[in-house]
């Protein structure tokens, strides 16, 4: 389809999450995973760094778009006590005028006089630079969201960091474009470019839980409203962003941190836009303003169509008919750390076998070194190895993570030793790791130890 409505790309660097997808579009769907319905759904955030965004009107109504780098992330459960762990990444987001105006429209819960920084249930928005703001200000935004978004979720941040230092990731050059909708036509989908290389498209498009699914599409629904040269430049600041983002350091203890390092290293580009020095400030507002584009519908509002049927998420697990299956039994699966292959029934039921908890037989730990760090973590890795029950290597990880922070080691390990530790004292009684956790931790200690070498 041809259009030729002219948009206005806007640089504006910005700092977006919705804490529950599904509860800000009301539960249209579980989903599906691996051909097993989803029964219910733990967590399902959206994490992204925004660059630029614009407004397309069109004869249907108002299509918001923000482009940059973002994680769709989702925890949920195929059997009571089964819990996948599973996330998409994204370089783009497409917000119907309805969704907008949904997301605009939601209470501030604490910050109900600054247009520009915006803590609510569905939405925590917030320039990437706070310069403009009062020292007062900062700090209670700093605290805020700690205490609303990086403590709780931070695991998730983690991950997201970790994922965009990998070289492969939020290559838009590459993959093209990966678009989170709401678009009347693609709802509640992922739209992607059939550009992307197979086997990441064929993991990719899988289906996963709270999204009516994942299609090829992306570059043609763009090309319907965005110039060459328009695509060109979401390109170029994507990658810019991943640059950015990748190769910044942050502190893992204080995740706020981003934010304020990311500032810093694009406060050159940022174009001063808050709406804080607008004199619409004093002005009593309809809704929020998410978008520097959306100021000319400030005062307009779309209500929700009823082609998209609202639920609550009791009306739609209560729905679900559970079905047993032998195949999904561990605590935990993380998807991502499958490879990147059709997913078959003995591909699951190896995984099973690995994650299965052996009974062992439990042993005092050994004495634990004091002074040194690299002998504190092969003394951990040695106690791995011989097969402790998984609370005695809790419990070790915590006395090593103690006498490590004397030494004021990186606190990246710090983070995954208590992590670890807080995990492992919780689980049941007499129980070994699994052959897929020992494999794993035996990793994660040599690249501690790694780290610890090159000091």
């Amino acid at each position: 389809m041809s259009n030729n409505t002219e948009v206005n790309l806007l640089d504006n660097y910005t700092f977006f999450v919705i804490p529950s997808w599904g509860n800000l579009l009301d539960y249209p769907t579980l989903g599906k995973y691996a051909n097993h319905k989803v029964s219910k759904i733990t967590q399902d955030l959206v994490i992204f760094f925004g660059g630029s965004e614009c407004a397309v009107s069109t004869e249907r109504g108002t299509i918001y778009y923000l482009f940059g780098i973002g994680y769709y992330y989702t925890k949920f459960e195929l059997q009571s006590g089964s819990y996948i762990i599973d996330n998409r990444q994204l370089t783009g987001l497409i917000l119907s005028d309805f969704l907008y105006d949904h997301l605009a429209t939601s209470k501030n819960i604490t910050l109900e006089n600054d247009r520009d920084v915006i803590v609510s249930e569905n939405l925590f928005k917030l320039p990437i630079d706070l310069s403009y703001q009062s020292e007062t200000k900062r700090t209670f935004i700093q605290g805020t969201l700690m205490r609303n978004l990086f403590i709780p979720y931070k695991d998730i941040f983690l991950e997201l960091m970790e994922t965009l230092k990998k070289p492969q990731s939020f290559q838009i050059d590459k993959t093209s474009p990966m678009l989170l909708s709401t678009h009347w036509d693609f709802y509640n989908q992922i739209l992607i470019s059939s550009e992307m290389d197979h086997e990441l498209k064929a993991n990719y498009t899988s289906p996963t839980a709270g999204l009516n699914g994942i299609k090829i599409g992306a570059k043609n629904h763009l090309k319907s409203y965005f110039s060459q040269r328009d695509l060109q430049y979401i390109q170029e600041s994507t990658l810019k962003l991943k640059r950015v983002y990748s190769m910044m350091e942050y502190d893992p203890m204080y995740l706020f941190s981003i934010i304020r390092n990311a500032s810093a290293l694009l406060r050159s580009e940022i174009v001063s836009t808050n709406f804080q020095k607008s004199d619409k400030n004093n002005k009593k507002i309809l809704k929020e303003s998410i978008f520097i584009s959306a100021e000319p519908q400030i005062n307009s509002f779309v209500n929700w169509p009823e082609q998209f049927r609202r639920k609550t998420k009791d009306e739609l697990e209560k729905s679900v008919v559970q079905v047993a299956n032998k195949i999904y039994q561990p605590n935990e699966v993380d998807k991502s750390a499958l490879p990147f292959k059709e997913y078959r029934n003995e591909q699951y039921q190896f995984e099973i076998r690995t994650m299965k908890r052996p009974i062992v037989e439990l042993k005092p730990l050994p004495n634990m070194p004091t002074s040194n760090s690299l002998d504190i973590l092969l003394t951990v890795k040695d106690i791995v190895n011989k097969d402790y029950d998984v609370r005695s290597i809790g419990k070790a990880l915590e006395i090593a993570r103690d006498y490590i922070k004397s030494m004021l080691l990186h606190s990246n390990i710090l983070w995954d030793m208590s992590k670890f530790a807080n995990i492992f004292q919780h689980t049941e009684p007499n129980l070994g790791l699994s052959p897929k956790e020992k494999f794993e931790l035996i990793e994660k200690i040599n690249k501690w130890i790694n780290l610890i070498k090159k000091r």
